[in-house]
């Protein structure tokens, strides 16, 4: 089946290198738009124009497609208390 996407966004990435722990960092990113929407790690580019894509599974896009935002200074402290420095730092 083949679905009509359009790719609103491309973010270029910051590093060619890609990292074990972060599959991801270096590669383009592209937020998609239409009967598929997300953002979306490109893993290949075909000479024919084709991409392959799959899902960013970044810390970032899991709260992004949560609906989640990190919480201030002021929020994480009223429920967990003050914010203190490490031990022997201070």
């Amino acid at each position: 089946m083949v679905r009509r996407v359009e790719a609103l966004q491309t973010v270029e990435p910051t590093s060619t290198e890609r990292s074990a722990i972060i599959p991801y960092v270096g590669q383009p990113h592209v937020k998609l738009s239409g009967d598929i929407e997300g953002s979306y790690v490109v893993e290949e580019s075909r000479s024919d124009g084709r991409l392959l894509v799959a899902p960013d599974t970044s810390a970032g896009a899991i709260m992004e497609r949560l609906g989640h935002e990190p919480a201030t200074l002021a929020e994480f402290e009223a429920a967990h208390g003050a914010v203190r420095p490490p031990d022997g730092e201070g």
